[in-house]
């Protein structure tokens, strides 16, 4: 039998896209006929930790346990890794992945951002330790066809490979039965509308911009109010002195997509993104979005997609009124917006896509 090692970060030990993807593998590998062995990345700890905010900690006991580990693991037919960018992830990847080319013929090394080549130019330091990751890679997995064309770093020109993200076999069979009951349900008269973000709790997602954005539309605004829930782990605090304005903590693996179409709208103003799949899930049950269009989102929007915004309050309120309007005005509009969306889902990022990606370009 054919076996890999996966190593990283997994549901439901952590609620990242990055956890999703990979154990999105793991179940196409097993399916194909891999014996997969995971090793869990010792950064997934700090996740659980009892403190407001999380911090980056070195946890060297866990990472001497994981080189034990590697050490006296038996050797497997290929291994994949995720990149980490900032300057002790790059230093962490270099050493685990020196591992994982002793013990696998072959390493894929997968970059779920979209931010490759600023890191590689950002200093000499980074330039020094990417070049050697990608050096050591047997295959450089890419989330999109716009990062393949724009990428311009030599070392990766003939080993790249694009494998878009997507979801999971069975969030992709309920998120249909989800779709339906999304899009069937009537105009209420809404009051109040319902916000959704879910995302990791920093500057660099536009979330400050985005609270502020609500709240100045709620006081200008006489006839709804906009409820806005924040769900992501928190690597920095937040204003939360706001009225219909909530952090609700993680948003989990299990029940995730039931609990997102409670909502009328989720909202990103991020500065950089991979290829997110918080909208990919969106997409996949009719929740709409408004989103910038920064990383890979370009290949998750339907041509004229009409909620993009720039990363700035006065752009991110134009599109929340404009979809407010739109949501309880222009109905059948905005189903037929939703209807395209589920049918760019289906044409690209349903599980059963993935897997032939994975059985075609995996060997």
């Amino acid at each position: 039998m054919k076996n890999v090692l996966l190593y990283g970060e997994f549901n439901p030990k952590s609620t990242t896209g990055i956890a999703y993807i990979n154990s999105n593998l793991e179940s196409s590998l097993k399916y194909l006929g891999y014996e997969v062995t995971k090793i869990i990345d010792p950064r997934t700890k700090d996740y659980f930790k009892n403190e407001r905010i999380i911090k980056k900690n070195l946890n060297q006991n866990e990472f001497f346990k994981l080189f034990f580990i590697l050490i006296f693991s038996k050797k497997h037919e290929i291994s994949f890794i995720t990149i980490s960018m900032g300057n002790f992830g790059l230093l962490k990847t270099v050493i685990v992945q020196f591992f994982l080319n002793i013990k696998s013929k072959r390493s894929y090394l997968y970059v779920h951002r979209g931010d490759l080549n600023k890191n590689y130019n950002s200093s000499i330091y980074k330039k020094a330790i990417i070049s050697l990751i990608l050096r050591s890679s047997f295959k450089v997995i890419l989330l999109s066809e716009k990062f393949e064309k724009n990428n311009k770093i030599k070392q990766i020109k003939n080993k790249i490979l694009v494998l878009p993200n997507a979801l999971t076999k069975y969030d992709s069979e309920l998120s249909q039965r989800l779709f339906n009951k999304k899009i069937k349900r009537k105009n209420k008269g809404y009051k109040i509308i319902k916000f959704l973000y879910c995302g990791n709790i920093q500057k660099s997602k536009g979330i400050h911009k985005i609270i502020k954005a609500i709240d100045e539309t709620n006081m200008q605004n006489n006839f709804y109010k906009i409820k806005l829930d924040i769900f992501g782990m928190k690597f920095e605090e937040i204003n939360l002195d706001f009225d219909f304005i909530n952090y609700k903590g993680k948003l989990e693996t299990k029940e995730r997509l039931e609990n997102m179409i409670n909502y009328d709208c989720l909202i990103l103003a991020s500065h950089n993104e991979g290829l997110p799949m918080i909208l990919i899930e969106s997409l996949s049950i009719g929740l709409p979005f408004i989103t910038t269009k920064v990383g890979a989102v370009e290949d998750l929007l339907i041509k004229n997609y009409p909620y993009v915004c720039k990363n700035n309050i006065e752009s991110i309120k134009e599109k929340i009124n404009q979809f407010c309007i739109d949501l309880t005005k222009n109905k059948n509009q905005l189903n037929k917006i939703l209807i395209n969306n589920y049918e760019l889902f289906s044409n690209n990022f349903k599980y059963s896509i993935f897997e032939k990606n994975i059985r075609e370009n995996i060997y």
